[in-house]
């Protein structure tokens, strides 16, 4: 995630914790429009017009192929046979306290602790992404990005550097197309969406965001940006080529962002999952869940800690 303004950074021992499963009830509902903004109707199909002439007693029978019509060739290789194997299918979250990684299942609104992570910074972590292949990126307070191995929890650093001056950036990871298992992370700063490749660190610059903006996408080949600087805060549905708003939920309930003291953003069998900390003493993450036609409703108040980063892989429902 981006954190909105100056976040003080904590380095703690590393051991294991645990969440209590349920940390609240629904108790906000909001309900807001998803808007298309591409300029066209969202169904643009036309029923393809019938030029054939119907067959006639005399004509001849439909040659039988011996067998089922093949699945499309679309060209792409076979995933890996290892393919999902080590990225559990719910959302990845970091904690900034103490940098704690807990696996949040979106269908029994539960945390479990998988430990915390160590990757040899006294920098605290910022944003989050999760590859198919089972890895964690997470951007630190620096913007150097560590690679976390999530069988493992080991840590390495990648070979991305800020020299471009690239800033902090949310991200998030995107298949090609819904029928590929290929992906690219994309990134986004405060105005800007580009590809970010970590084995190599090479940056790619796309186009314009329009703000300040964290990153989720899915195995659909769609990839979504949560704005909670406009007035009011929206999840947009970003062109991959352009960075232009092709679709928008507008959010008219949300937090202020004079508010707001850390978010992150994630989505999950087709809603999105939106976690906030708010400023005050003692306050923790509230967990909002919006669904795809607009409703909004907070799933769990006061958590216990402050979440940072979230992500889910392109393995996780769509």
């Amino acid at each position: 995630m981006i954190l909105l303004l100056a976040l003080a950074c904590s380095d703690s021992d590393f051991g294991l914790s645990q969440v209590k499963d349920d940390h609240g009830v629904p108790d906000e509902q909001d309900t807001a429009a998803l808007v298309d903004t591409s300029g066209e109707d969202l169904d643009t199909g036309t029923p393809p017009e019938d030029t054939g002439t119907p067959p006639t007693e005399d004509s001849a029978p439909a040659t039988d192929t011996g067998g089922d019509v093949p699945a499309t060739d679309t060209g792409d290789d076979p995933p890996p046979a290892d393919d999902c194997t080590e990225t559990d299918d719910l959302v990845y979250v970091i904690s900034r306290d103490d940098g704690t990684l807990y696996a949040f299942d979106p269908a029994g609104l539960a945390f479990t602790s998988l430990g915390r992570v160590n990757c040899g910074t006294s920098q605290t972590p910022g944003s989050m992404s999760v590859s198919r292949d089972g890895v964690a990126y997470v951007r630190y307070a620096d913007n150097s990005l560590y690679a976390l191995e999530l069988a493992t929890m080991t840590c390495s650093r990648t070979a991305y550097s800020d020299r471009s001056g690239f800033d902090s950036f949310g991200m998030g990871y995107s298949t090609d197309s819904a029928d590929t298992w290929r992906e690219q992370l994309y990134v986004a700063n405060e105005d800007t969406l580009a590809t970010l490749d970590p084995s190599t660190g090479a940056l790619t610059t796309i186009g314009r965001m329009p703000s300040q903006s964290e990153l989720t996408g899915d195995a659909d080949g769609d990839l979504w940006a949560m704005l909670p600087l406009e007035s009011p805060a929206e999840i947009v549905q970003v062109d991959k080529s352009t960075g232009s708003t092709l679709a928008s939920i507008r959010l008219p309930s949300f937090p202020d962002p004079g508010d707001i003291d850390a978010f992150a953003f994630a989505t999950w069998s087709g809603d999105f999952y939106v976690f906030v900390r708010e400023y005050g003493m003692g306050m923790t993450t509230d967990v909002y869940k919006v669904t795809s036609a607009g409703t909004m409703t907070k799933v769990l108040t006061d958590v216990g800690f402050d979440v940072v980063g979230a992500g889910t892989s392109t393995c996780a429902p769509s």
